[in-house]
């Protein structure tokens, strides 16, 4: 069954096509106004998922070759990146986002997205559905919206966790970067605390630090990641596995009172 074609209104700014060209300038403006209301996060941005021919029904005008030439000038660009969060292999729909600070450099003082809150409100209902629609992005939204707000001891944690990677795989990791932040508070959110963080790390330094293949891996992008973490967690440093076993036997205390081949054998 075809899609049924909706009527969008997308703003549009001669200055801004002048600048990156007018189908360009076009496209960036709807994807703007879709990542404002998008709920798809990883690593710390939104994105957009679409495949070319799901975009020509937001722009009937063209075709899914047309939207491709469109895409790849804007990767070229650098005005806005792709990448795959797919959850299966064989799925190769591309995810999308701007690279604001790139546009910004490219556009000057110039703010292209400064009115796309006018776009129709019944679109924006439309298209927000159970979405929550997020100001408009301008000149000072761009700055605040960089600094995510944390609890003090979400903080305190997670300055804690750098400290202690530093300390034992003697690495230079800073602990107020927007990625590693964000990392980190989502598995307190999710309910581990400081200490199953120090566990991972310990278990990890232990098996990875005198490995050659793996020491580069003594990171907050591998220790911390939602798919591995909890797998880490559960496994059991190597020096830890030895004192376990060194205590769990005690030599047998032998009772030459019973004779000489009567002993008794205590374990912990």
């Amino acid at each position: 069954m075809k899609r049924k074609i909706q009527d969008i209104k997308i703003p549009f700014s001669p200055q801004f096509a002048a600048i990156v060209g007018t189908n360009e300038a076009l496209f960036l403006q709807q994807l703007h106004y879709r990542l404002q209301i998008s709920k798809n996060i990883n690593d710390g941005h939104r994105w957009v998922y679409n495949t070319y021919e799901e975009w020509t029904h937001e722009f009937p005008c063209w075709k899914a070759h047309v939207m491709k030439r469109i895409v790849k000038k804007l990767e070229k660009d650098q005005l806005i990146i792709t990448s795959e969060y797919n959850k299966m292999p064989m799925d190769r729909t591309k995810w999308y986002r701007i690279d604001y600070e790139k546009l910004s450099q490219t556009c000057g003082e110039f703010v292209p997205f400064e009115r796309t809150e006018m776009v129709d409100r019944v679109e924006q209902k439309r298209l927000s559905e159970e979405n929550v629609l997020l100001p408009a992005i301008t000149k000072e939204l761009k700055h605040t919206t960089k600094k995510k707000r944390y609890s003090e001891k979400d903080l305190a944690t997670i300055s804690s966790v750098i400290e202690y990677l530093n300390q034992k795989a003697f690495k230079r990791f800073k602990d107020n970067t927007n990625t590693t932040r964000d990392l980190l508070h989502e598995r307190i959110e999710e309910g581990y605390t400081l200490d199953d963080f120090k566990l991972v790390i310990d278990t990890k330094v232990a098996q990875w630090l005198h490995h050659p293949q793996f020491r580069h891996y003594l990171q907050p992008s591998t220790l911390f990641k939602a798919e591995k973490f909890e797998n880490y967690l559960n496994e059991a440093p190597i020096e830890m596995v030895r004192s376990i076993v060194l205590e769990a036997y005690v030599s047998p205390t032998l009772d030459f009172e019973k004779g000489e081949n009567a002993y008794e054998l205590r374990t912990c």
